[in-house]
């Protein structure tokens, strides 16, 4: 009991409530835990839910990461989340009139998940106000997640993806000296684009005077110059 309270202190959902609180919570919930790779080698193959399953439940983290993707008929397969220890996922799409999952979840390092159904999420909320206060906060997050996955998606130009993160991320650092806080492979599927082609756009914007980089520091040169390339 004492690991499981631990590793809801994680999560958004319970943030501020008591050891206390979490415990007698948690002794009133009927939930199950799945560990979905216990028996697997290769941890990518471990599909958690699939694009068109029916979503019923939150789920929770709780060890390992997952994978939020997103397959093309072509075969291409854009990342468009990672979830790890303490991250939610089903929170909107269990209370929506269509819910089914618009997106394939697979575990991309070994995963120990908590569900919770609708009910007792319903019935979490109502015992408990910093539990409905969290989880509309967090509905909120993710309604301006998606609201910047699609502008990210809007722009035509891979010298557009990459000018709106770059700018995204000057805007949480407040500097024009970031560190990225991916590696170039996850900006890629982060972008949805092939690795190659994003060093080719880097270095091209970087003989262009836009950027300048070294591994995971990109130095903006022309702040300018990339906010006129998203107009």
């Amino acid at each position: 009991m004492d690991k499981l309270i631990d590793c809801l202190k994680h999560c958004i959902l319970f943030k501020g409530l008591t050891y206390d609180e979490l415990q007698n919570l948690i002794k009133n919930v009927n939930y199950s835990i799945s560990d979905n790779c216990k028996n697997c080698d290769e941890c990518r193959t471990c599909i958690v839910a699939l694009e068109g399953d029916i979503c019923d439940y939150l789920g929770i983290v709780m060890a390992g990461e997952l994978e939020v993707q997103k397959h093309y008929a072509s075969g291409k397969v854009v990342t468009l989340a990672k979830l790890n220890i303490g991250k939610t996922f089903g929170e909107a799409i269990a209370f929506s009139e269509t819910n089914i999952y618009p997106a394939t979840i697979v575990s991309s390092k070994g995963s120990v998940i908590l569900y919770i159904s609708k009910k007792d999420i319903i019935a979490m909320c109502s015992s408990y106000p910093k539990v409905l206060n969290n989880f509309m906060q967090l509905l909120s997050s993710k309604i301006l997640l998606l609201n910047r996955k699609i502008k990210e998606l809007s722009f035509e130009t891979l010298r557009q993806k990459i000018s709106n993160y770059l700018l995204s991320q000057y805007e949480i650092q407040k500097t024009t000296a970031l560190t990225l806080p991916m590696s170039r492979k996850s900006l890629a599927e982060h972008l949805g684009v092939q690795r190659p082609s994003l060093s080719r756009e880097f270095v091209n914007m970087k003989e262009d005077g836009l950027i300048d980089f070294n591994k995971s520091l990109v130095k903006i040169k022309d702040l300018e110059a990339l906010e006129d390339i998203l107009v």
